[in-house]
Order: C-alpha cells, then sequence, then structure tokens
C-alpha cells in the first residue's frame, strides 16, 4: 500500500505539472494568436515569450517572434543613423541645410578610407532619396573595394525605389552570383519582375527566396503573384493563414482580389472591406469593392427575378 501510494505521488508530481503546463502553452498560444488577428503584435510577442518560458525550445513560437518582430519594432532611426553616430549628425546636418557640415561628418565616419567614404556616402544619399547621387557613390565604393557586392544589392534597391525596374535586375543578379544563399535578392528581383509584369519570372524568384527563407513577406508576395496570373485559389490557399498572425491591408485586399475572381463577390466585399479599414487611401481598391458591390447586387436581383 505504501509503495502505491508512493507511486501515486510521484506520478502526480511528473505528470500532473507537464499536464498543467501543456495546458497553460495552450492558452498563451490561444491568447497569442488572438492578439495578433487584432493587429496587437506587441501583446502577442509577449504571451509567445510567455510559452517560451515553459518550453524554451518550442522553435514554432520563436518563428512566430522573430516574424512579429518586423511589425512591433518600429526603426526609430534610419539605417545610416545606425551605422554610426557621425552618420546621424550627418543626416541632422542636412536636415538644417547644412551641405559643409554634412559632408564634413561623412568624412569623419569613414575615418580615412575611401571606400568606406563612399559606401557612406552612398547610404546617406539613398536615406535621403537622392538615387542617382547614391548610384553614383556606390559604384565609386565598389571601384575602390571589389570584394564589396553588398553595393550591387544597394544599387539595385536605388534602382528599385526609383521605379527603374529594369535597372533593378543586373545589379542585383551580380548580388546573387556571389551571394547564392542570400533569400534578400531573389525577392528584390521577383518583386522587379512582378513590376514588369514577367510574372512566371517573378514566382520563380520568389520559391526560391523562400525555399532559403519561409518568411511571411515572401508568403505574401507569392500569393500576388498568383493573384496577378489569375490562380486565384492558389492565392488564397497562401494569402488566408496568414491572417492568422497578421494583418495588413495588403494581404485583405489581394483576397478580395482573388475571389473577386473567382466571381465570390460575397467573400471578395468581405475582405476588401477589411483592406479599407486598414488603408482607405487606395483608390483602385475602391473602385473593384464598388464593382463587386454592383456584381453581387446584380446576381442578388437576378436570384430574386
Amino acid at each position: 500500500m505504501k509503495k502505491l501510494f508512493l507511486y501515486c505521488f510521484i506520478f502526480a508530481s511528473i505528470v500532473l505539472p507537464q499536464a498543467y503546463a501543456n495546458e497553460m502553452v495552450e492558452d498563451y498560444m490561444d491568447i497569442a494568436k488572438n492578439y495578433a488577428v487584432q493587429g496587437d503584435y506587441s501583446g502577442a510577442t509577449a504571451y509567445f515569450n510567455r510559452v517560451l518560458a515553459i518550453e524554451p525550445n518550442n522553435q514554432e513560437v520563436k518563428d512566430n517572434i522573430k516574424m512579429l518582430q518586423r511589425f512591433v519594432s518600429p526603426v526609430k532611426k534610419s539605417y545610416a543613423a545606425r551605422v554610426s553616430a557621425a552618420l546621424d549628425n550627418a543626416m541632422n546636418s542636412r536636415k538644417n541645410g547644412d551641405m559643409t557640415g554634412t559632408l564634413n561628418y561623412i568624412k569623419s565616419a569613414s575615418q580615412g578610407s575611401g571606400f568606406l567614404y563612399y559606401n557612406f556616402l552612398g547610404e546617406y544619399y539613398k536615406e535621403t532619396k537622392q538615387y542617382n547621387l547614391a548610384i553614383a557613390a556606390f559604384n565609386q565604393a565598389l571601384q575602390a573595394n571589389p570584394d564589396f557586392t553588398q553595393a550591387h544589392l544597394a544599387v539595385a534597391l536605388c534602382h528599385y525605389e526609383m521605379g527603374d525596374y529594369d535597372g533593378v535586375i543586373p545589379p542585383v543578379t551580380r548580388f546573387i552570383y556571389y551571394n547564392q544563399q542570400e533569400d534578400f535578392g531573389y525577392a528584390l528581383r521577383a518583386k522587379a519582375y512582378m513590376k514588369m509584369g514577367r510574372y512566371n519570372d517573378a514566382e520563380t524568384e520568389i520559391v526560391t527566396a523562400l525555399a532559403l527563407n519561409d518568411d511571411v513577406e515572401y508568403k505574401l508576395l507569392k500569393g500576388i503573384i498568383l493573384c496577378n496570373k489569375n490562380q486565384y485559389r492558389q492565392a488564397i490557399d497562401i494569402l488566408e493563414p496568414l491572417t492568422q498572425t497578421i494583418q495588413t491591408s495588403d494581404i485583405y485586399k489581394y483576397i478580395g482580389y482573388a475571389y473577386y475572381g473567382l466571381q465570390d463577390y460575397n467573400n471578395a466585399l468581405l475582405n476588401m472591406d477589411k483592406a479599407i479599414i486598414l488603408n482607405d487611401d487606395e483608390n483602385d481598391l475602391k473602385l473593384r469593392y464598388n464593382d463587386a458591390k454592383a456584381k453581387l447586387n446584380g446576381q442578388t436581383q437576378g436570384t430574386m427575378e
């Protein structure tokens, strides 16, 4: 009898806390997901961290936290400002109209290195949206240090921001040649191809990026590409699960567009309505919404007749 009592005590001390822990994990996961669906990414992250306190090796939760960090942590300083305090001073000098002070701070940040000077100068011009000057500076940095392959990516980004999507392809391709495991290069090339209407090429690139990094932004981009290819059901299958974790106007917009393409105007309106609530500045979205509404009303009247 004593042995049975001891066994029951040990069983309770081992199994019950584990069951309790599992129940707590499930509760925290549900709360985290609810916060995420509501767009409260800070709250979601807080509860995911509580799960990690119980299950420190839970990789799914770690991945969710990593994904949410982009939405939780606003960038308070530009890239240039984060690289160097002198560059931060350079940005402030430009805001005050002091170009001489700006260049002096950039020279100070480079510490006598011609390569660093042109690299920092390129970052400065890129942050201030002077893209042609930025491209020239990055090319000078490449001449000073041909091994600095990140400059190819920086040049490609400048072309993208300028709307010169054809111009993106040569420098980003050079970057990928030297950095074949860098997912961002493929994603950028996918975005450029998509803007050019080359959707098959865009899909190939984003599939490669996703194989290297199963990133939520890449999934969103793939869904948009499929929507543009009129592969509406496949687009919905990719985009709808994303709404369980994050909420953005683009996700709901393209889910709505996909349902519109399938002539499911009720679901199209439901999703486009959510997109408009999150971002009411898109005229194309509003036009598509009104068109879907008119077609739904037409279907309803046809059914009544």
